[in-house]
Order: structure tokens, then C-alpha cells, then sequence
């Protein structure tokens, strides 16, 4: 109980906050002396005790800044033009209704795979309105559809296996 007065008193939660409880993300239904509920985006429910609440990390999104950053990881052949995948990439992003226009989108270029060479998109979203998950599928569908328009090839691994046929021929020698 003495969690539950921490908690309705020190005003850190409230009815209406968006919470991330571990890998669990929710809005605020109700805080009461023993426990809190928490509905999820996929309508699931969940009765938190105020002592989990006040002795794990939480995030609250509606305490201070709502605006999260998201990375997108793309891969493109080693064939692709830089400048144009950023370009793509870019537009992608601007394009989404549910990304910050405010806060523009970024690449980065990370790095030089073993089969493709590596980029991130970085986005800001409201997680308030829209779930970090289905701003990801949003994207991965608008640029696989635009790498296809362009032509950039999205790699895979992919081996070489060369295989040797029969076994090895003996050495003959002079006498026979």
C-alpha cells in the first residue's frame, strides 16, 4: 500500500500515461493502493502491484516526451548507388503519415556487411499514437517496394561450394 500513496502521490503515474513496463507498452487505465491496470494496444490488460512499479525501471512516455527515435535496418547490394538508396530512403520516411514531420528523418551508414552494405533509417514517431511495430512494418513495406522500383537489389548470404568428384588418382610408379 505504501507503494500505491508512492505512486498516486508523487504523481509520476497517472490515469492516461502511456507506460513501458519490460517489453510491455500501455496506457494507464487506473492506479489504485495495491496494484495498477494497464491496457496494451492489443487490448490485453494487465494488473501491475504498485511495488513492481516503484521498484523496476519504467518509461513514461506522457511525463516528458512522447516523440521516440526508431532505427530501420537496410541492407543493399554493393552495386547500389549511396546517394540514391538515401534519397529512397528519405522519401520513404517523409511519406508516412505517421512519422514526425518536425523531427526530420535521418541514414546512417553503418557499416559493410558480409553480403550487403548496411544503413539505418532513423525516425522519430509519437508513441502515444502508434506503435513503434507497426511504424517498422509501414516502413519495411514502403521500401522494399521502392528498392524494387529502383532497382537495388536487396542481398542475401549466399555461398560458393566447390565440390571435388572421384578420389585421388595413385601414383604410378616407373616399374609398371
Amino acid at each position: 500500500m505504501i507503494s500505491g500513496f508512492t505512486l498516486i502521490f508523487g504523481r509520476k503515474v497517472r490515469k492516461g500515461d502511456w507506460l513501458q513496463i519490460g517489453d510491455r507498452l500501455g496506457y494507464v487505465q487506473e492506479v489504485s493502493l495495491r496494484a495498477t491496470r494497464v491496457r496494451t494496444r492489443d487490448n490485453i490488460e494487465y494488473l501491475i502491484p504498485n511495488s513492481e512499479l516503484t521498484s523496476t525501471t519504467i518509461v513514461n512516455y506522457t511525463l516528458s516526451e512522447p516523440e521516440i527515435r526508431i532505427h530501420i535496418p537496410v541492407g543493399v547490394s554493393y552495386s547500389a548507388s549511396t546517394q540514391e538508396l538515401v534519397a529512397i530512403l528519405l522519401s520513404v520516411a517523409e511519406r508516412n503519415p505517421n512519422v514526425n514531420k518536425a523531427l526530420k528523418p535521418k541514414v546512417w551508414f553503418v557499416g559493410y556487411g558480409e553480403s550487403s552494405i548496411d544503413f539505418e533509417l532513423l525516425v522519430w514517431i509519437d508513441v502515444r499514437q502508434v506503435s513503434e511495430r507497426e511504424v517498422r512494418s509501414q516502413l519495411y513495406f514502403e521500401i522494399f517496394d521502392a528498392l524494387a522500383a529502383a532497382g537495388i537489389e536487396i542481398p542475401f548470404p549466399q555461398r560458393d561450394l566447390h565440390i571435388r568428384s572421384g578420389l585421388p588418382t595413385p601414383v604410378r610408379s616407373s616399374a609398371e
